[in-house]
């Protein structure tokens, strides 16, 4: 059985060669630090030292070969998403990305497909990208952060964004990028193993309470690590809309959990029964296969995690293939 990863990570190098070209008119520069390389956005931010992997399509194909993955979907590293920079410079960064991206895959169009980055920053720039990168580009969905440097993705400034994502037809892949709490949970791996996914819980929560579902009843949104915590505390979340009205009703007029199911989820949740419950909980026509590969942290088998949960024939084809088929333009639109 053939299987889709919607969630997996690539930079291509000929971006990098672009910025030393080009993007100091721009504020943005590659630096080194020992053998580590970085790329620096204004002085205002930096990216991490470069995972392995992160630019290499060739050595990703085996790994994919190996794993029983036909295609990927790639979207960039979030610590290109550079919110920090000025609009027009963000624009550059985000519109650099999608060009040379679809430039990479062009050699191997049955196994790759590819995401959008967009300068969120300045939201009228975003929808101009997002509008180029599909249309243009042949791009199949976008991926955003879980915030916009201080604003929450409720935002009414973000509206022209989510307004083109909705009539794109696209999912929008949410990722954690600066993660909520990570100052008090530096030691043991606590800022990634319970930041992230904390931070993808917040991301809903503001998507939900502020009514951005509502307002965009056609937006397609992907939350990735299986959607943080909210699966599974929901139902905190509607004790809260009877016991807070006040407070949880502003943009709201229906129980969060009934709109669990206007969310898809990948299946990077790292435990057969916690797939299980996110499956049962949310159905199995709203998750997707993800790997977050070529991060340590990604699920190194997301083709064996879907097999151990022991699902049926009939559910397995949909989470490693069909549910991500539909939603990248492989298959009829759903419903």
């Amino acid at each position: 059985m053939t299987a889709i990863d919607l969630h997996c990570h690539f930079i291509p190098p000929s971006l990098i060669e672009r910025i030393r070209a080009e993007g100091a008119a721009r504020g943005i520069s590659v630096e080194r630090r020992g053998d580590k390389k970085y790329v620096n956005f204004a002085g205002r931010d930096a990216t991490q030292p470069f995972p392995k992997g992160m630019l290499d399509l060739e050595e990703r194909l085996r790994w994919m070969d190996v794993r029983g993955i036909e295609i990927q979907v790639l979207s960039a590293w979030m610590d290109f998403s550079a919110y920090v920079l000025d609009p027009q410079d963000g624009r550059w960064l985000a519109h650099s990305l999608n060009e040379l991206t679809s430039e990479a895959i062009a050699k191997w169009p049955d196994r790759f497909r590819a995401m959008a980055a967009v300068p969120l920053q300045e939201p009228e720039l975003a929808a101009e990208e997002l509008k180029t990168a599909t249309m243009d580009l042949g791009m199949v969905g976008v991926e955003i952060a879980t915030s916009v440097v201080d604003l929450e993705l409720d935002d009414p400034g973000l509206e022209p964004f989510w307004s083109a994502a909705e009539t794109s037809g696209i999912p929008v892949l949410v990722h954690p990028y600066s993660s909520i709490g990570a100052d008090r949970l530096a030691r043991y791996f606590l800022a990634n193993s319970v930041s992230n996914p904390a931070e993808e819980t917040v991301a809903a929560a503001h998507l939900i309470h502020g009514g951005v579902l509502d307002r965009h009843p056609d937006l397609i949104v992907c939350l990735t690590h299986g959607g943080g915590f909210l699966p599974y505390q929901v139902g905190r979340l509607d004790r809260g809309f009877v016991a807070k009205a006040d407070l949880s009703r502003v943009h709201l007029d229906t129980k969060p959990s009934e709109l669990l199911r206007r969310f898809f989820y990948d299946t990077i949740v790292h435990s057969p029964e916690a797939l299980r419950f996110l499956t049962e909980r949310v159905g199995h026509d709203r998750v997707v296969l993800g790997s977050d590969q070529p991060f340590p942290m990604g699920d190194p088998d997301p083709v064996g995690t879907v097999a151990a949960a022991g699902f049926s024939e009939e559910v397995r084809a949909a989470i490693l293939r069909g549910n991500a088929a539909r939603l990248i333009g492989l298959a009829e639109k759903h419903g």
